[in-house]
C-alpha cells in the first residue's frame, strides 16, 4: 500500500511552531524558498513545492501567514481543497506570552517604544496586541508578537530611537504599510518580534492592509488614541477601543478564541472565502 504523506507548507518558524503545538512531525516539508530545498528542518527534509504533483497526499498544513499566495499555489499543482488545512494563528507561533514574567518585560519595553517620540506623537497598538489589552489589560497568552501603528511622519525619528537603542531594523519600505519590523529582547534574554506599519496622519483616512484584508479607518482613531494600562504601564490603543476591535475581529471579539484562524477577520475581503475550511 502506498503511503500517504503528511505534508506541512512552509518550513520556517511557523512551520517549527506548528510541529511543536500538533506534535505532528511531517513527512515532508515544502518551502518557496529554493535556499532551502535539500535541507532539513527537525530532521525532515524540504523540497521544492513542485513534488506536491508526484506524491499521494494524506494532507498539506499550511505553516505560513502567505496563505493567500499559497492556497491559489498548491491548488494549481492539482491538490484537492479538502485535503488542505489552515491552523489557528495560535499553532503557527511560538507562545512567549504564556510566562507572566515575560508579559511583565514586555510592557515595559513597549511602553518605552510608545513613548519615544512623546505623548503627543502616538504609537499605538493594533490587532491582537490590542486585543488583548482592551479586552484582559494584558498580553494575548498565546499570541506570538506585537503589532503597532504609528504615522509615516514619525518613522526616520523612530527608526533613529530604536538603532540607538541597539534594536535591529528591517525597513520593509517597499511594503504597502511601509513597514518596519524589530525584536523587543528582555531582560531574561526571551524575544519577542514586533512590527510598525505606517499611516499618513494627514489625511482624513487610509486604508490598513493584512493579507486578503482591507479596513479605511478614520485617521483620529490612532492619533487620538485612548490608553490602558498593562502590567501598571500605560499602552495606546486605537479609539474608540471596542469600534475598531469589532470591524478586525466582528462581534464575537470579547470572547477569547485560541482557534481564530487567518480567514475569519471581519475586514473587507477579496478571494479570502476560497481559504476557509
Amino acid at each position: 500500500m502506498i503511503k500517504k504523506l503528511i505534508v506541512y507548507f512552509g518550513a520556517a518558524g511557523s512551520g517549527l511552531a506548528y510541529c511543536q503545538h500538533s506534535g505532528i512531525v511531517p513527512d515532508i516539508f515544502v518551502d518557496n524558498d529554493s535556499s532551502k530545498w535539500g535541507t532539513f528542518v527537525n530532521g525532515v527534509k524540504v523540497m521544492s513545492p513542485k513534488v506536491l504533483e508526484s506524491i499521494t497526499l494524506q494532507a498539506v498544513i499550511i505553516t505560513s501567514g502567505y496563505i493567500k499566495d499559497i492556497l491559489p499555489q498548491i491548488l494549481s499543482l492539482g491538490v484537492d481543497r479538502d485535503k488542505i488545512y489552515l491552523p489557528p494563528k495560535s499553532l503557527l507561533g511560538f507562545h512567549p506570552f504564556i510566562d507572566e514574567i515575560n508579559r511583565k518585560q514586555a510592557a515595559v519595553k513597549l511602553n518605552e517604544v510608545m513613548t519615544a517620540m512623546g505623548n503627543q506623537k502616538n504609537i499605538v497598538a493594533v490587532g491582537g496586541t490590542a486585543l488583548g489589552f482592551f479586552r484582559d489589560n494584558d498580553f494575548i497568552h498565546w499570541d506570538n508578537d506585537i503589532d503597532l501603528f504609528s504615522p509615516i511622519q514619525y518613522k526616520p525619528a523612530l527608526i533613529d530611537f530604536l538603532q540607538r537603542l541597539n534594536y535591529g531594523i528591517e525597513d520593509e519600505q517597499d511594503s504597502i504599510m511601509k513597514s518596519i519590523k524589530s525584536t523587543l529582547i528582555l531582560e531574561n534574554g526571551v524575544e519577542i518580534h514586533f512590527s510598525i506599519d505606517f499611516f499618513d496622519a494627514e489625511s482624513r483616512t487610509f486604508v490598513d492592509v493584512f493579507e486578503d484584508y482591507t479596513w479605511e479607518w478614520p485617521t483620529r482613531m490612532f492619533t487620538q488614541c485612548a490608553k490602558v494600562k498593562v502590567h501598571g504601564e500605560l499602552m495606546n490603543v486605537p479609539n474608540p477601543p471596542a469600534e475598531y476591535l469589532i470591524k478586525v475581529y466582528g462581534s464575537s471579539w470579547s470572547k477569547p478564541n485560541p482557534e481564530f484562524g487567518y480567514s475569519e477577520y471581519a475586514g473587507d475581503v477579496s478571494q479570502v472565502n476560497e481559504c476557509k475550511k
